[in-house]
């Protein structure tokens, strides 16, 4: 029986997590305060086992989350370079957001249309 666990994101960055870090804000420096354009450079630079950390986008929106892990290295990038990253908030996954089936409002219309039949 084979289990999948999620990768649990460590609770302090490491020493390899902090020199790739230090070797990606070497470079980048101060040209950007964008987290998703930094955080593709840090991904590159970081081994296989240490990018399942990093968040993914949601499956359906398509949309960034931050993760745990993510806020981990923002604060940590903001310590070294004194530069706090950010997201643009329509490019931000929205928490309120609701899964719809295929064909929702088609059923929605026509719930309405037999309660508009049923009242006449």
């Amino acid at each position: 029986m084979n289990i999948i666990m999620a990768p649990i994101p460590p609770t302090s960055l490491t020493d390899y997590q902090k020199e790739r870090i230090c070797f990606v804000a070497d470079y980048v420096q101060d040209s950007t305060q964008d987290w998703l354009l930094v955080k593709r450079h840090l991904i590159n630079a970081f081994n296989p086992p240490n990018r399942i950390h990093f968040s993914t986008r949601h499956p359906q929106t398509k949309k960034h989350f931050i993760n745990e892990f993510d806020e981990q290295v923002i604060n940590y990038w903001q310590t070294l370079t004194g530069i706090k990253l950010e997201v643009e908030p329509d490019k931000l996954h929205d928490p309120q957001w609701v899964y719809k089936p295929k064909g929702w409002a088609l059923i929605k219309r026509n719930n309405e249309q037999l309660q508009t039949k049923s009242k006449q």
